[in-house]
């Protein structure tokens, strides 16, 4: 798969990036049995607490954030993303220093 990403003031890149193949059966299973009432989880006002499923039931994305290697494999393949990532990583980090500095200087 083939997609065009553009910088500013920079000419197009192309970005070549592989698919990967998702297992059939996911590695992580559910912490509820199906056809368990999970209550608590209902977010409508006059809804019904939902009902678990089976496994195999669910969309295989839901298994995939789970896993921490497909998710690093994604993150690898858009470097706009993990650029975008680092910075907020990088800007977390300086502000709960200045809050710790701030709160010393009291």
């Amino acid at each position: 798969m083939l997609r065009l990403l553009t910088r500013s003031r920079a000419a197009p890149i192309r970005v070549i990036t592989r698919a990967y193949s998702t297992p059939s059966q996911p590695k992580t299973p559910s912490s509820a049995p199906a056809g368990t009432v999970l209550k608590g989880c209902n977010v409508r006002k006059n809804g019904q607490d939902p009902v678990a499923l089976e496994d195999s039931e669910y969309p295989q994305w839901l298994w995939d954030i789970l896993d921490p290697a497909a998710q690093k494999a994604k993150l690898e393949a858009d470097p706009v993303r993990a650029a975008r990532k680092a910075q907020k990583a990088r800007a977390k980090a300086i502000l709960q220093e200045n809050n710790f500095i701030s709160k010393m200087n009291k």
